[in-house]
């Protein structure tokens, strides 16, 4: 939900229900966020090929990144010595 202000005649507030975004379309944000970047990065527009490998480890690290911290935490929990 957002909130606008809005000065056309007064002072009042619009109110937006924002739907959630569906898996695919933030798999389709994440792919043009890493096109922007590279594009930054490389001073050129990616190839099609880049995105796609630089996509793939962007979840592959997330992945690892997140297990490792989630298993972690429930070792704490278990208060159990971490192994790593």
């Amino acid at each position: 939900m957002f909130h606008y202000l809005t000065n056309s005649m007064s002072f009042e507030t619009i109110i937006v229900i924002k739907e959630p975004m569906t898996t695919e379309q933030k798999k389709r944000l994440l792919k043009a966020k890493i096109a922007v970047a590279l594009q930054d990065e490389l001073g050129r527009v990616p190839k099609q090929e880049e995105i796609e490998q630089v996509n793939l480890l962007a979840r592959v690290m997330y992945k690892a990144i997140l297990g490792l911290h989630y298993k972690r935490k429930e070792q704490k929990k278990a208060k159990q010595l971490a192994i790593f």
